[in-house]
């Protein structure tokens, strides 16, 4: 069974759909950018913040404490031409919001927990900028009383010439060949790092150290196998100056996904060299390579 967290990927990926089908102007192509978004924008442009409140009537505020609650939101700074990117995170945001409050136990019902305040932290953050794409990424938990709070890892990429909130699978011409090779760097690299702290012999019985590797080597060919939603969470990495191209990506693993929990997220930096021949035409000259 999938641990919680990750129907969190998926509502994110159809919150991205939602936004860009709703975004769209009657009889525009919806493939085709909007007409104030053909060029990519300087580096000097004007910044905005996403929205600071909630976006629905009923909705507390991103910093709201109550006897039973605490929600603290903290929405990143952006580019002015990036108001999709600041309405989709405003969406999540409040989207999280509601999950949340309908989590909570019932004081009345379950006793146990009526003294207790629970708690849903979310940090959207400006993890890189470059002219083709602003990538924002989003930490935190949400505590409803479970055996440990539910970890909540997303990541948001906004391609500034289109417009949108862009998938890894729209970067590429064959998004099936790509996420093999990302799969395959993304697997070997999290071996090789997991090997390296594995159980040393005399550490445990062999059979416990066996058990270790079978139970490492299964959940991290799982999590790496090349679906979209294992490789739906990632970042486009910054270059050495705002004008620069980009030397990669940085592919993002909650907890569960590839290791025990107690190994907590994990991250991967892929080389452009490593996906280059599969990308777009429109984005060969965004990467380096």
């Amino acid at each position: 069974m999938k641990p919680p967290a990750a129907t969190r990927f998926v509502a994110a990926l159809a919150a991205i759909a939602l936004l860009a089908a709703c975004s769209e102007q009657p009889g525009q192509n919806p493939a085709a950018p909007t007409p104030a978004a053909t060029t990519a924008p300087a580096a000097s442009t004007p910044i905005i913040s996403a929205p600071a409140q909630a976006g629905s009537a009923g909705l507390p505020g991103d910093h709201a404490t109550t006897k039973h609650y605490r929600i603290a939101i903290n929405l990143p700074v952006l580019p002015a031409d990036a108001k999709p990117l600041a309405g989709a995170l405003r969406a999540t945001a409040d989207d999280a919001k509601r999950e949340f409050l309908q989590a909570l136990p019932e004081p009345k019902q379950m006793p146990e927990f009526a003294n207790r305040q629970f708690e849903l932290l979310l940090d959207f953050k400006l993890a890189a900028d470059t002219s083709a794409f602003t990538s924002v990424r989003e930490t935190g938990i949400q505590d409803t009383g479970g055996a440990h709070p539910i970890p909540v890892e997303a990541a948001f990429v906004f391609d500034r010439k289109a417009g949108r909130l862009i998938t890894l699978d729209d970067l590429f011409a064959d998004p099936d060949a790509a996420r093999k090779a990302l799969a395959n760097f993304a697997h070997d690299t999290l071996l090789k790092k997991f090997m390296a702290s594995a159980p040393k012999p005399g550490e445990g019985s062999p059979d416990a150290l066996r058990e270790w590797q079978s139970n490492m080597t299964q959940m991290l060919n799982d999590g790496t196998k090349p679906t979209t939603v294992n490789y739906s969470v990632f970042v486009v990495r910054a270059g050495a100056q705002a004008t620069s191209a980009s030397p990669g990506l940085t592919l993002i693993f909650p907890p569960y996904q590839v290791a025990a929990y107690v190994y907590g997220t994990q991250s991967v930096d892929v080389p452009s060299s490593v996906f280059a021949k599969f990308l777009k035409p429109e984005y060969r000259n965004a990467f380096t390579g």
